[in-house]
């Protein structure tokens, strides 16, 4: 079981932040990127890969030859990335698998923001993205409702 603390982080308090993402959302990666890097944070990626059909230029790859026989990664392919305590985690994968769920559900972050179809999930913040199924959407919504979080109303 994962020990950590939710906290919604304030966007000036943004320090390290994870993104977790698959070959066919490189330019929701790169939108995400090029946001973020604007503020000066240390970002880090892992991308999930395990139909190997295409080669994504990135050191962290986790592909089939990264999975055990029950389709978990193996020991040594994800652990730095898994033990990082990110102030913010964004998975923008949109298609399912038991890799995926098994860094987000294991993940140290102090916040994690999705999408997943299911009620149960390993977020803390479930975008329901409906029938737009685009990651580049899914990726500004995660910045979108990151920024209505740390509204301040006033009375």
């Amino acid at each position: 079981m994962v020990k950590r603390e939710v906290k919604i982080p304030q966007p000036g308090a943004i320090k390290k932040i994870g993104i977790l993402w698959q070959p066919s959302e490189a330019e929701a990666y790169s939108y995400l990127q090029n946001h973020f890097m604007q503020q000066q944070v240390i970002l880090r990626n892992m991308c999930v890969d395990i139909k190997n059909d295409k080669k994504v230029k990135t050191i962290n790859v986790i592909t089939s030859k990264d999975l055990n026989w029950m389709g978990l990664p193996k020991e040594g392919s994800c652990e730095t990335f898994i033990n990082a305590e990110f102030d913010l985690f964004l998975n923008i994968a949109l298609d399912q698998n038991l890799p995926l769920n098994y860094i987000t559900a294991l993940s140290r972050a102090k916040f994690k923001i999705g999408w997943s179809p299911e009620d149960h999930n390993f977020f803390d913040l479930n975008i329901k993205i409906g029938s737009k199924q685009d990651a580049l959407y899914l990726a500004k919504q995660q910045i979108f409702y990151l920024s209505q979080l740390n509204k301040k109303t006033s009375i």
